[in-house]
């Protein structure tokens, strides 16, 4: 693979990068009621449940909560697909997000396949 934007890059990196594909990351933030009383109990016993489908059926490979209380962050989760709308229609029926527990934004991002955490 010869890319002139790639000159600096490295035969054995180019061969890894060969096999790049695209994947729409969710960035979750707190939403406007994610502080009320009723916050653990619904993302305990409704947005887990509905997370962990999506991972039992391959959706989603990889959720990251934030453990950083200063930020506005809440969550990251990477999805099996690059379409964009897909994850945007099941975001809508998360229950946290129609708590408003949550909001997101979904972006596309790059990995490579096969990558996992330690």
């Amino acid at each position: 693979m010869s890319n002139p934007a790639f000159a600096f890059t490295s035969p054995e990196i180019m061969t890894k990068l060969a096999t790049i594909k695209p994947y729409v990351l969710v960035v979750l933030t707190k939403g406007e009621n994610y502080g009320l009383s009723d916050t653990p109990r619904i993302i305990q016993s409704e947005h887990l449940p509905y997370i962990f489908e999506q991972r039992r059926d391959n959706e989603m490979v990889l959720t990251m909560p934030v453990m950083d209380n200063e930020t506005n962050l809440a969550a990251v989760a990477i999805y099996n697909t690059k379409d964009k709308e897909e994850v945007k229609r099941l975001m809508e029926k998360d229950p946290a997000v129609l708590a408003g527990v949550f909001n997101y934004e979904i972006v596309t991002g790059m990995g490579l396949p096969g990558d996992k955490l330690p």
